[in-house]
Parts: C-alpha cells; structure tokens; sequence
C-alpha cells in the first residue's frame, strides 16, 4: 500500500508540474514578449494590398506575398478554422516562430541590413483552431560596428 501510496503522490507532483509550465509557457506566449507586430494599416501603408489566394501565395515572390499577408491580416483569414486546413491550403510553414504549434510563413527573405517579416496563424488554447492572424517581424540583421 505504501509503494503504490508513493507512486501515486509522484504521477500527481509530476502532472501538477506540467500542468503548471503548461500555463507559464501558454501565458508567455499569450504575450508574445519581444515581438514587434505591424497592424494591417501599418502593413498596407509599407506592402499595399493584394487579394490573398492560398495556392498564388505558396509559390509567390516577396512583393506578391507581403501585400497578400496584409489581406489576411485584414479579413482575419483562417480564424475559427482548424490549423491543419492552414497548412493543407498554404502549406508547410517556411519559417519559426516560438513553436511549431505556431505556423510561420516568411513574406520577405532575410537579407544584411533588412528587415524579415513573417505571416504566422497562432493557434487556440487547444491547439486546433487559428486564433490569431499577424505580420511579425522576424529579425533585423545588422552589421557589427
């Protein structure tokens, strides 16, 4: 009884752990700290607007992508659908960010001294449907001084 007492205790600490790095690591990314995200105006005003159409999007060049990815970003594309119709439609995510749960699509090619944006559909708290649709700037490279 003692043994399978002390089991038992273990299997609940362990869960309670997990349960509870579930929560910082989900309110964490709730917060998105550190990321610098354009609203759709900031993102017309910098890409322009064009239609987003899943399959022209996939095989696009910078300019067609960006001004798409503001489409979506307006129009909220893909919130309320299941993650996995994002990626059979647009297919797999090119890019990172935070976590592979996160799709992550880039809109410009990282280059020195250019800014990389990227698409990314974030998912709901359960992991299946898009919650969220955003530009992210991805990174900027610079040369050292």
């Amino acid at each position: 009884m003692c043994e399978w007492w002390g089991i038992k205790m273990k299997k609940i600490i362990i869960q309670k752990f997990l349960f509870l790095t579930f929560l910082s690591l989900k309110s964490f990314a709730d917060t998105y700290w550190g990321s610098d995200f354009l609203t759709a105006d900031e993102a017309q005003k910098k890409w322009g607007v064009t239609s987003f159409v899943a399959e022209k999007f996939k095989n696009s060049k910078e300019k067609t992508k960006q001004s798409m990815a503001v489409d979506a970003v307006k129009r909220n594309l893909y919130v309320g659908v299941d993650m996995l119709s994002v990626r059979k439609n647009i297919g797999t995510p090119d890019s990172y960010f935070f976590s592979d749960t996160i799709y992550a699509y880039k809109i410009t090619e990282p280059a020195e001294n250019k800014e990389s944006w990227q698409l990314i559909f974030i998912p709901d708290e359960k992991l299946e449907k898009v919650k969220e649709v955003k530009i992210r700037k991805k990174c900027c490279y610079k040369l050292p001084l």
